[in-house]
């Protein structure tokens, strides 16, 4: 069953819970049962002469009573047909009326939907996903469609899972997909509704005057990421695997904040990092670092297949419980990521008034998001995309990224 939020004004309370399908049947009952008696008792005109309610004359015999009386008898009969008419016509007006004042006051009090309300978590990020969702927010996408948004935003991901975790999201718009699989391989009812970015974001960088340009030329140096876990993690070293370095053995790894990790970088703390948007466009402008290689066009280029990076995912009690719902929401989501490329300075402007806390101006989000457009997956969770999946799945446990293995098909569903 979907649960729903119907809030109505000040109006009487005999009419707060009235569906219109309820003021129909009214409408129907009050045509049934009201009577001529029941009008009269009201004050309303009289459908029929007083001379003939009581019997005095037949109402339907023309017969005179004495001899010469037909024609006053004809009178009569034309006297009571335009009474009846004319009372007809009075409790039609009467019952229309009436029956109108309810279907009006019962529309009155109905939204024109029930609104489902949805609790979305969001990484603070500048990716497609975010930017959608947004723009869905402000142009009253979900509100026509009868969803009640609730954003909360999250400046760390791992803060958002755990969240996740404790039932207090219902979606979450850019969860790694890594991430997800991990969620599930531990026992978090999660579903995978709709893969939306590869990991074209992600860049390992280096110092702008750094010898260092292919992935052999990290082996053995000093290596930083912002965890050792879901994409940033995995697709790097799904890329140097490729290339034969073994990030566990060959790299000497540690973990920072993305904004330490520049700084190291500058310090020369570290020789080369992996960093994502909405860091890695502003170094690269400024000329702190240079792009030594895209870890998901690598991948991309050697397996045929995207490196499946941010996905939109659900509460399986949450999807089950609220099916209809969430079809709504992912189809939204779906028109807004269509038509991003129509629509960027709008979305740009909203994602930042979604998520202040990104602390950038529309020009910025908006040039952050342009290169990223173009890639957006625009097939659903189809069985070439869950195969996709499970190949990335196989592939991260070999990495170790997962503890166990896991069926893509479980938990990757088709709305």
């Amino acid at each position: 069953m979907e649960t729903s939020q119907v809030h109505v004004g000040q109006r009487s309370s005999r009419l707060r819970n009235i569906s219109l399908d309820k003021a129909r049947g009214m409408f129907y009952i009050l045509i049934r049962d009201l009577n001529i008696r029941d009008l009269n008792k009201a004050g309303s005109m009289p459908l029929f002469d007083e001379r003939f309610q009581n019997g005095a004359h037949d109402p339907v015999d023309p017969r005179p009573n004495r001899a010469g009386e037909l024609d006053i008898s004809l009178k009569r009969r034309h006297l009571r047909r335009h009474h009846m008419k004319h009372g007809i016509e009075k409790f039609a007006t009467l019952a229309l009326r009436t029956a109108a004042t309810v279907l009006v006051s019962a529309a009155m009090a109905l939204p024109a939907h029930a609104q489902v309300k949805i609790i979305v978590g969001s990484t603070v990020s500048s990716d497609v996903s975010a930017a959608a969702l947004a723009l869905a927010i402000k142009d009253g996408s979900f509100k026509r469609a009868g969803l009640d948004i609730e954003v909360k935003n999250f400046v760390q991901s791992n803060q958002k899972y755990d969240t996740f975790k404790g039932g207090a999201i219902d979606i979450d718009i850019n969860m790694g997909a890594i991430n997800a699989a991990q969620l599930y391989s531990s026992g978090v009812p999660v579903q995978v509704l709709r893969a939306v970015t590869p990991a074209d974001i992600w860049a390992v960088v280096a110092p702008n005057d750094s010898p260092l340009k292919t992935p052999q030329d990290i082996k053995g140096k000093r290596f930083g990421v912002v965890s050792l876990s879901g994409t940033n993690y995995g697709a790097t070293y799904a890329a140097m695997k490729l290339a034969g370095v073994d990030m566990m053995r060959d790299v000497k790894v540690s973990t920072l904040p993305p904004s330490a990790i520049l700084l190291a970088l500058d310090k020369k703390e570290i020789d080369a990092a992996t960093i994502y948007e909405p860091y890695l466009s502003p170094a690269l402008k400024s000329g702190r670092v240079k792009v030594v290689f895209k870890p998901g066009e690598l991948y991309q280029a050697h397996y045929k297949e995207p490196f499946l990076a941010l996905v939109i995912s659900g509460r399986k009690d949450f999807v089950t419980q609220n099916r209809a719902a969430v079809t709504k929401f992912v189809t939204i989501m779906e028109q807004a990521l269509a038509n991003m490329g129509n629509n960027t300075d709008a979305a740009a402007k909203a994602l930042t008034e979604v998520q202040p806390e990104i602390q950038l101006s529309p020009a910025q989000v908006k040039e952050l998001l342009l290169p990223y457009i173009p890639n957006i997956i625009k097939t659903p969770n189809d069985a070439a995309t869950v195969k996709t999946a499970q190949n990335l799945y196989d592939r991260m446990l070999e990495a170790k990224q997962l503890r166990t293995p896991v069926r893509a098909s479980e938990f990757w569903i088709k709305l």
